[in-house]
């Protein structure tokens, strides 16, 4: 072999070892950096006992799955009758087998004030723990949301009160469109005429195309954002939400323009799996906040997140992350990792902002203007209980349980799913 070939080689080898070690250090350097950051203590809400208002043993007889009026319901019926009830997102559709599985025998039979206890044996116990995410949340969340309105309703008090201490009795409210393609110009026409009628201090408008971003998308974001603040004028709060649209170096890109557009918020620019470009995100922007957490399900994942300034705001939604109790746990990792402030995920003007208001009257940290949805056309629902935005607020009902009132006359003809 000539001295030039072994010399090619030897070069080539290096380089070889090389591009194999450089990846294996950036990783190395990866979790060294997230080593700082895991301790042991993990916070959580600090509730009184649930007995010292509620003296005897509230057993759960049944867990029912109903369907009337389009929706679903999760109903708990205690022996002696009371009731707690929570209407269904649109994720529970596709998840009954692993609730009637998996999740309501862990709570049939049991008293429902050891509700704490009772969740964890619904995540823990028979390996249900394997099946975490979403799908095992949302079940487990939908049950301990309806138990909370079934403890409301024994105790005739507000969910609320059993949970903490009341800091808030309203707040101001946001009005979400979800209208991706239209023509900008005609959506702000629209967005106008909602904000007249409520009274509401902001709006929330969806960047991107939701988890891609083609040309058309960001055309439509460049075209749509200029249009929105010169409309709306400089005291109209701005939102924003990608979806996950955005790798990092198009994320920071679109959120460097609606910084200059005065946006307040950008929520979830890039994958919410993409801890570390979300992150490259958070750290590239000064002017605006990151929020994201709707799609998490982890306590110990919020806590990271918190811990390492990957959101500036954590948005666990009610019924994914598990419910009432986990939702208030994140509102505690907020307080304690020095994040901006916690804004549940709820979106809805129908039986589902329920848990909100109860989780909204309690938390110290709450973040910003809060979500609803409003469409002027839209006839207020006549089985249940009115909810309204007046002078672009919300109240926080009063009344026992959840606060939702139902017309009695919808379970006659109710179809059990469960």
């Amino acid at each position: 072999m000539n001295q030039s070939r072994k010399k090619f080689l030897v070069q080539s080898a290096g380089l070889l070892s090389l591009s194999f070690l450089q990846p294996y250090q950036s990783i190395v350097k990866s979790f060294e950096e997230k080593d700082k950051f895991i301790d042991n203590d993990l916070p959580a809400w600090d509730f009184p006992p649930i007995s010292n208002t509620i003296q005897h043993a509230v057993v759960i007889s049944t867990v029912e799955l109903l369907k009337t009026q389009g929706q679903l319901f999760l109903v708990v019926t205690a022996r002696d009758g009371q009731k707690g009830i929570t209407q269904c997102n649109d994720r529970m559709q596709h998840l009954t087998s692993l609730l009637k599985g998996l999740v309501i025998p862990h709570f049939v039979n049991q008293d429902a004030r050891n509700i704490l206890q009772l969740v964890d044996n619904a995540y823990r116990l028979n390996s249900n723990y394997k099946y975490a995410g979403m799908p095992l949340w949302n079940c487990i969340g939908s049950v301990e949301i309806a138990i909370w309105d079934l403890l409301g309703n024994i105790a005739l008090k507000p969910a609320y009160q059993l949970l903490g201490n009341g800091v808030r009795n309203e707040y101001d409210v946001y009005i979400s469109d979800f209208n991706r393609e239209g023509i900008p110009e005609k959506i702000v026409e629209q967005l106008i005429e909602k904000l007249q009628i409520t009274g509401a201090k902001g709006i929330k408008v969806k960047v991107g195309g939701r988890m891609s971003n083609t040309a058309e998308n960001a055309a439509q974001t460049k075209r749509y954002v200029p249009a929105l603040r010169k409309k709306l004028g400089d005291n109209i709060i701005i939102y924003a939400d990608a979806n996950g649209s955005y790798l990092p170096k198009d994320g920071i890109e679109t959120g460097k323009f609606l910084e200059d557009y005065g946006i307040t918020i950008f929520e979830e620019p890039c994958n919410f799996e993409d801890e570390e470009g979300m992150l490259t995100v958070s750290k590239a922007l000064k002017k605006l906040k990151v929020a994201g957490g709707e799609q998490d399900t982890s306590i110990y994942r919020f806590k990271m997140l918190s811990q390492r300034k990957v959101y500036d705001i954590l948005q666990p939604d009610l019924y994914y992350n598990g419910g009432m109790l986990r939702t208030l746990q994140v509102s505690a990792i907020a307080k304690k990792y020095g994040s901006a402030g916690i804004a549940p995920h709820t979106p809805k003007a129908d039986p589902l902002i329920a848990p909100f208001w109860q989780v909204a009257a309690i938390i110290p940290n709450l973040y910003g203007l809060q979500e609803c949805v409003y469409n002027p056309g839209q006839k207020d629902a006549s089985w249940h209980s009115a909810i309204k935005i007046i002078d672009g607020k919300i109240r926080i009902p009063t009344t026992n349980g959840l606060g939702i009132q139902y017309d009695e006359s919808i379970w006659q003809s109710a179809q059990r799913i469960i």
